[in-house]
């Protein structure tokens, strides 16, 4: 884990007042970049010379000056950070602070191999009075929607799925489908594309169940790890871990599903049964009156 950190940390020093000269050392083979360049819009990019030439770009638009980071979750091969960067728009002379959550793909020796980011630009939604309590009514309902995304995927629910996701949704995930070395990444920018490669990769992997290992849910994003077992057609088991950001839109729909995933490996002893449950009844077993909430009912 402190690797882990110290390759994105490594990452992320190299960008201030460099100029974005040696970046590129801190960045291993075959990566993977998803990165908002602008409001609500999402370059992907794979591989060292396009993701050089990104850089070389970005100089001319803005330099970084500051990094806060109000949360950190990090493991052996990603860190996750929630921050408040400041940033200097080059032509405009003007500082501008935004809010921001990147996931860093950390598994190579040698640097980063992946990068996915997202840029708050709505208002904060405010807690909502319930009983004379103050709720994240919100955020409660990224929770359903993120348990419902994962049902839908789970199923092969392309309708389910859908009813998720903003129309032009950025769906940029690994391709679990894919032989190549280092992993494939799409780029699918609608709905319809994103529920067509969920069907597909049903079909071709039929997922099992899904175990969260580590989730953080917000009133304007979901973060979340998840353990996939699936069950390809040779018929054997296995189990790959992911990594992603599901971006949720001012109306409160998915508008940016970007992460990536470690390579398919063979199942361990615990991934049989489905954990980390994000609902609980209040008995010990799924409410027998409504399954709603409860994935496992």
């Amino acid at each position: 884990m402190l690797r882990s950190i110290m390759k994105a940390e490594r990452h992320i020093r190299s960008e201030y007042g460099t100029r974005m000269v040696g970046v590129m050392d801190t960045i291993g083979a075959h990566p993977h970049f998803a990165m908002m360049l602008q409001p609500g819009m999402v370059t992907v990019l794979s591989g060292r010379d396009d993701i050089d030439t990104m850089y070389k770009g970005s100089v001319e638009n803005a330099a970084p000056q500051a990094s806060r980071l109000l949360s950190q979750r990090a493991t052996d091969w990603y860190v996750f950070v929630e921050n408040v960067p400041t940033r200097l728009w080059v032509q405009s002379g003007e500082f501008k602070t935004v809010q921001t959550v990147t996931m860093f793909v950390t598994d190579d020796e040698n640097g980063i191999t992946g990068e996915y980011a997202w840029q708050r630009y709505y208002p904060p939604t405010p807690p909502v009075e319930t009983d004379g309590e103050l709720l994240p009514d919100r955020s409660l309902r990224n929770l359903q929607m993120h348990e419902d995304l994962l049902d839908a995927v789970c199923r092969g629910d392309a309708a389910a799925l859908s009813a998720s996701l903003t129309p032009d949704c950025i769906w940029a995930q690994r391709d679990y489908r894919s032989s190549t070395e280092g992993g494939e990444i799409v780029n699918l920018q609608s709905a319809p594309a994103a529920a067509d490669f969920v069907c597909k990769c049903h079909a071709a992997l039929n997922p099992v169940h899904v175990s969260i290992l580590n989730r953080q849910v917000t009133d304007w994003f979901v973060f979340a790890e998840e353990l996939w077992v699936v069950e390809p057609e040779a018929g054997e088991r296995r189990q790959y871990r992911t990594a992603v950001v599901y971006a949720v839109d001012e109306n409160g729909k998915f508008e940016a599903v970007l992460g990536f995933g470690k390579a398919m490996e063979a199942l361990s002893p615990s991934a049989g049964k489905k954990m980390g449950l994000a609902f609980w009844p209040e008995g010990v077993g799924p409410d027998p009156r409504s399954h709603k909430g409860y994935p496992e009912g």
